[in-house]
């Protein structure tokens, strides 16, 4: 029992953080991949020794780790790692989505055209984050948008347009299905604006089609995992 304590407590202070051990781990191997924390409320998964075996354990970490290793979460505010994301979750007791393992991107400044034709990409590789948050409840770190070919990609693409427009299932988009979207999206990405615009035929609504299209789904080079060459 002591050094089960040990361990949880050095899973909480340590630089160490859930996705981290993702990384220490391989995912058949890591029982908190996959693994959704509900209780308590906010809490982080971290892999404790119970025995002879790994077992997932979900922890409102009390202390953070100095070393900073910026988190993004969907709403737009930076946490300097993901234990602090969880620790603030935690005290608030409401669930703190990562958007990015990584700094936020927002920018007073104009949206460059060099950083509008790579705006797609990086809103594909959101969109994947947040499908492995909604059905894994963690974020694969090794996972990228350039993983997952054409078929896939716009499996995704497919997948979030639904989601947006699950009020009206009218096929298209307007202000009002985006606006939820663009909230969360806005302190990200500075060029979401004129991204929108983009896709916009003129019409104010953005079919399915244009979606797709707009999201450049065929312009990222497919580059497959050593495991997929191997199936």
């Amino acid at each position: 029992m002591a050094s089960y304590n040990i361990l949880l407590i050095a899973a909480i202070i340590a630089t160490a953080s859930a996705a981290i051990s993702q990384k220490e781990l391989a995912p058949e191997e890591n029982p908190c991949y996959g693994y959704k924390c509900k209780d308590p409320v906010g809490s982080m998964c971290v892999v404790v020794e119970k025995g002879t075996k790994l077992k997932p354990s979900c922890v409102c970490p009390e202390v953070c780790p100095t070393e900073v290793k910026p988190v993004c979460s969907v709403y737009g505010k930076q946490y300097d790692n993901l234990c602090t994301l969880h620790k603030v979750a935690c005290e608030k007791k409401r669930a703190i989505p990562v958007a990015f393992l990584s700094e936020c991107i927002a920018k007073s400044t104009p949206c460059a055209q060099s950083e509008l034709e790579d705006f797609p990409h990086r809103l594909l590789e959101w969109f994947l984050h947040l499908r492995e948050t909604e059905e894994l409840g963690k974020v694969n770190p090794e996972n990228n948008i350039r993983n997952i070919d054409i078929s896939e990609r716009i499996e995704l693409a497919e997948w979030k347009f639904q989601q947006l427009n699950r009020n009206n299932k009218d096929n298209k988009l307007d202000r009002r299905d985006l606006r939820e979207f663009r909230y969360a999206l806005m302190p990200l990405e500075h060029c979401a604006d004129n991204f929108f615009s983009m896709c916009d035929k003129g019409d104010n609504v953005i079919t399915l089609d244009e979606w797709i299209e707009c999201l450049r789904i065929d312009e990222v080079p497919y580059e497959p995992t050593e495991d997929d060459e191997e199936e």
